[in-house]
């Protein structure tokens, strides 16, 4: 661009440097900037920043021999996501390669997945998860259904993780999804389902009359002898989050049975599985977020995946609730649990952005 790059100083509007750079055209920037809550983010971010310099740092972290996780550590999470972004551009038109390609061949293992996961749009870094969750021998289905569940409430998210995954990989993932899980139709249409859900405007309150007929339909279609599951997704998946929560309440008060508990009988596997969190995430967010990442720390071994995917992408947005609940669900303190049973590098980008 004409525009020089050392003029970029003290950068507090996102997309107004964008198009100083003559980038922001080739940008969806519904899905790649985001409007970050200070109020609930956990990430402690300086009010103006210096691209040129930013970017010189993280160059400097990892040219020549050895590489300093330090330096990358501390601005990776000391930036919110809209600046991190537009450091990977400067940095990209600077050095002549991006910012994830320098990270992945300096790092490895866990630390490496949770810095792609700051340096990358939230829809890419999601598409990829997904891809990952469907290659190789078998399927990660929590995988699957985790970031279905965690971008629920995001549909340009959810459009953009399925454009990015269609141009990264060259192929439809609703398609990916249908080979992987062939054989479970039901868990298969749920998923598909999930992906293709319509926008809805969560702040408008669940129709009475719509509730209840749905209730009177879910008790038709799970008291049937070979309960009508089909007929179940296709009803909780064309509905809001908050009709959800007025629904599960409605059917608690109609048959004395929390419907949750009716769809665990009625379902098995990943289908109940994802049919549950569906439920549990409509009546509140952050405490199914909280409780994945308090089951992915429970009993032998640790969830990395689960711990990155949520810590990574809802640290700009409202870990700060997420902690809240954690806390009020485990007695103690998410750092607490995070240093304990993570290691090194990547330990300390976890702790940094649980803050």
């Amino acid at each position: 661009p004409a525009f020089s790059l050392m003029y970029l100083r003290s950068v507090t509007s996102c997309l107004c440097v964008l198009v100083l750079l003559g980038l922001a055209g080739s940008l969806d920037t519904s899905a790649e900037t985001l409007a970050v809550t200070k109020e609930t983010s956990t990430i402690i971010a300086p009010d103006s920043i210096d691209l040129v310099a930013d970017a010189a740092t993280l160059r400097a972290a990892m040219k020549g021999w050895g590489t300093d996780e330090a330096d990358l550590i501390d601005l990776l999470t000391h930036r919110n996501y809209n600046d991190r972004l537009l450091i990977g551009r400067v940095f990209e038109e600077e050095y002549g390669k991006t910012l994830w390609e320098d990270i992945r061949g300096e790092t490895s293992g866990h630390f490496r997945t949770a810095l792609k996961g700051l340096v990358m749009t939230e829809a890419q870094f999601l598409a990829e998860e997904m891809r990952n969750a469907m290659s190789g021998w078998g399927t990660n289905e929590d995988t699957l259904i985790e970031v279905l569940m965690l971008t629920i409430n995001d549909y340009d998210t959810v459009m953009a993780i399925k454009s990015y995954y269609s141009a990264l990989y060259n192929e439809e993932i609703e398609e990916r999804i249908r080979d992987e899980t062939g054989d479970d139709p039901s868990f298969q249409k749920l998923l598909i389902a999930l992906l293709n859900r319509p926008e809805f405007d969560e702040t408008v309150t669940a129709n009475a009359t719509s509730v209840a007929s749905d209730v009177t339909e879910l008790k038709t279609f799970l008291s049937a002898n070979d309960p009508l599951i089909d007929y179940v997704i296709e009803l909780l998946t064309i509905r809001s989050l908050t009709h959800l929560a007025s629904l599960q309440e409605a059917y608690y008060q109609d048959t004395d049975t929390e419907l949750t508990t009716a769809l665990d009988s009625a379902t098995g596997h990943h289908l109940q599985d994802a049919l549950l969190s569906l439920m549990y995430v409509s009546r509140d967010y952050n405490y199914y977020a909280a409780y994945e990442l308090l089951q992915s720390m429970e009993g032998a071994g640790t969830d990395e995946g689960t711990l990155t995917r949520i810590i990574v992408t809802r640290a700009d947005k409202d870990l700060k609730l997420i902690k809240e609940s954690y806390k009020a669900q485990a007695g103690g303190e998410l750092k607490d649990k995070v240093d304990d049973d993570t290691r090194g590098d990547y330990r300390k980008t976890l702790l940094n952005l649980i803050n």
